[in-house]
């Protein structure tokens, strides 16, 4: 029977009515009962305004515990008949055909030979299922290092010949990086957009199955009224001890939650800016993001884009589901405390703007509350530690009742030590990033704002100095704090120190957890173990041997500067070349300034060059083609000196 979208509609009425009833009812006793312990009995004007403030933290705490307990409902019985995967599947059991659709990952100063490696196990998937020619890959650079530019092209043109995809992959860089991320999406839609019914958009650091990607087209397929189709992307590939716990405990928590979440949002939920489908045309017409009215940082461009786009496209009648069980979806997390906080500045700067898009004319009820529960998710950082335990109790308790699930996990002793040890460190930093969060806010607030810049993903060492100048602030705040509480109460400080000791151990706790080593010992030790480590899925170690392959290639070449390359090897330069245009009538200034150029890097070599000259002359197809043609022409000591490639010079 073909479910439609009114009767969707009625489900999803009847699920959050009832969940409404469950959240206001033990709200509205847990009020009556703080106002009947305070002094005036909720009478005082400030009593009052900590009752309002209890209740809508109180009411958003229950919220998250009834989506914890459906989704734990949900992952025992297996009984939700309104799964998007499965929506409207035909009756027949034949597949339901495929439409044209346009793979796109935007990326920015990333590193080129990880990039394509992800692209290339993702293609090889799709390519296994036998439906590759529904699919065209799209790698959007928005890269402002010049040197970049020519490790993507190298790497996109190595991609190509390896897997015969010169037709099927394409890559471009824009010139002009107009809003960033969402704005390099839209330049691609309004110059490719028409070609395709549907766009998979995957983030730097995704990594999918290719029968995810056909099971989502054919869901879009089956349901026409369905906008966007968001997976669920489990962190993997990391050996921090901090992100290692982090996927641990993202993949052993978030498939309930989502499922719950899921239960409740149906058509109305939301995207989280990749591993995610959108149909095309509705995408073009009703979501191209407006600019905040008024000064940063509540006005200028929607860092935050994704929630947005979300509540426009169901403004426009179309709906955008989570499809939670579909599986084949990756990420990578960031490697340690400091660049998640940095993260979270981001993500909290973007939701904050989401203030002035809540009262958008025409916006369904639904989404109003998801962008003000996205607020919420910094605002009410002060009660997260409240949010921990029994959702962590319940998925633990999914995966301990199956004795083959528990042993993807590192087995039932080891997937239980790593919950109690991912308590710890949660219990340990909650209190880091309540600051962190209030600083955010406060910053915010002050219009000291944040951009998107290019994410940390690989391993790093967090040096000591570093730790120290990132949380000195924070273990100062916990000593003092610590102090007052002391003078005040020994017993007030004894309430207080699951708090304290957090934050006057955020330096060792941020250095110690960012080292790879312990979190490669703690895999030896099979805690924070996930099943992509223990039975790797076909794409990520398609991924692995891509990324191996791609980093001998480079180590052969050493420590070759990319400009040099783009000049020296025949070619590269010939590929960059194409991907430039011949530019006639260029000001007579412009063509003496790059003539210096040219003789400054041939006389002094490419290192007296400032990376704003290489970017020019990087845009210059006569510039490139000379610089080319002139250093082959120099005497064998200045260009083994000055314009060094091994293999082909030294």
């Amino acid at each position: 029977m073909r479910v439609r979208p009114n009767k969707i509609e009625t489900v999803a009425g009847d699920r959050r009515l009832l969940l409404a009833f469950m959240v206001v009812i033990p709200t509205l006793v847990g009020t009556w009962a703080l106002s009947q312990i305070l002094p005036y009995g909720g009478r005082h004007v400030l009593e009052v305004l900590i009752l309002v403030l209890f209740t809508i933290l109180f009411a958003w705490l229950w919220i998250g515990l009834w989506t914890a307990l459906i989704g734990f409902w949900l992952s025992l019985s297996g009984r939700d008949w309104l799964k998007i995967s499965s929506l409207n599947a035909r009756l027949d059991g034949k597949p339901t055909p495929l439409a044209s659709t346009a793979v796109v990952m935007p990326i920015c100063n990333e590193d080129a030979d990880e990039v394509f490696a992800r692209i290339r196990a993702t293609y090889l998937s799709l390519r296994d299922t036998g439906e590759l020619e529904h699919f065209r890959f799209y790698v959007l650079s928005d890269s402002s290092v010049p040197e970049k530019w020519v490790e993507e092209e190298l790497a996109w043109a190595r991609l190509c010949r390896e897997v015969d995809g010169f037709e099927r992959i394409f890559y471009r860089r824009r010139k002009y990086r107009v809003k960033k991320k969402s704005g390099n999406i839209i330049d691609f839609l309004r110059r490719w957009g028409k070609q395709h019914e549907y766009m998979i958009v995957l983030d730097a650091d995704s990594v999918m199955s290719g029968q995810t990607l056909v099971h989502m087209v054919q869901a879009m397929e089956r349901n026409l009224h369905v906008g966007i189709i968001q997976t669920l992307p489990f962190s993997q590939g990391m050996d921090t001890l901090y992100a290692r716990i982090q996927q641990f405990a993202g993949r052993l928590y978030s498939p309930m939650f989502a499922s719950g979440l899921a239960w409740w949002w149906l058509g109305n939920g939301q995207y989280w800016g990749h591993n995610v489908i959108i149909r095309i045309a509705p995408f073009m017409s009703h979501c191209n993001l407006p600019r905040m009215p008024g000064i940063k940082p509540f006005g200028g461009e929607i860092l935050s884009h994704d929630f947005v786009e979300a509540a426009l496209m169901n403004r426009a009648g179309y709906e955008v589901w989570v499809a939670y069980d579909l599986g084949g979806s990756w990420e990578e997390y960031p490697p340690s405390l400091t660049d998640d906080l940095k993260r979270d500045r981001r993500w909290c700067q973007g939701n904050l703007q989401h203030a002035g898009v809540m009262i958008a004319e025409g916006l369904p009820p639904m989404q109003r509350f998801l962008l003000i529960n996205g607020i919420m998710s910094y605002t009410g950082s002060l009660l997260w530690f409240g949010l921990l335990f029994l959702p962590k109790i319940l998925s633990l308790l999914t995966i301990l009742g199956n004795g083959t699930r528990a042993a993807r996990f590192g087995g039932r002793l080891g997937v239980s030590a790593s919950v109690l040890f991912e308590t710890l460190l949660s219990a340990l930093s909650a209190p880091v990033r309540m600051v962190f969060h209030s600083r955010f806010i406060i910053l915010t607030m002050m219009n000291k704002t944040v951009a998107w810049g290019t994410q940390q993903r690989g391993e790093f060492v967090m040096s000591w100095r570093e730790a120290a100048s990132n949380f000195g602030g924070t273990t100062l705040l916990g000593l003092a704090w610590g102090v007052l509480a002391w003078f005040a109460s020994p017993v007030f400080l004894a309430w207080l120190s699951p708090v304290l000791v957090g934050l006057v151990l955020s330096i060792p706790l941020a250095r110690l957890t960012s080292l790879g080593a312990l979190g490669r010992r703690a895999r030896q030790a099979r805690l924070f173990v996930t099943p992509e480590e223990v039975a790797a899925p076909q794409e990520l170690a398609e991924y692995r041997r891509g990324l191996d392959l791609y980093q001998a290639e480079r180590e052969k070449l050493g420590d070759v500067d990319s400009f040099v390359l783009a000049v020296v090897d025949p070619i590269a330069n010939a590929l960059h070349s194409a991907f430039l245009r011949p530019r006639r009538n260029l000001p007579e200034s412009v063509r003496l300034r790059r003539a210096w150029m040219i003789d400054k890097a041939l006389h002094e070599g490419p290192a007296h060059l400032s990376p704003a000259e290489r970017a020019e002359l990087l845009t210059d197809l006569d510039a490139m083609h000379t610089l080319h043609q002139r250093v082959w022409s120099l005497p064998d000591v200045a260009f083994k000196k000055y314009w060094p490639v091994p293999g082909l010079n030294a």
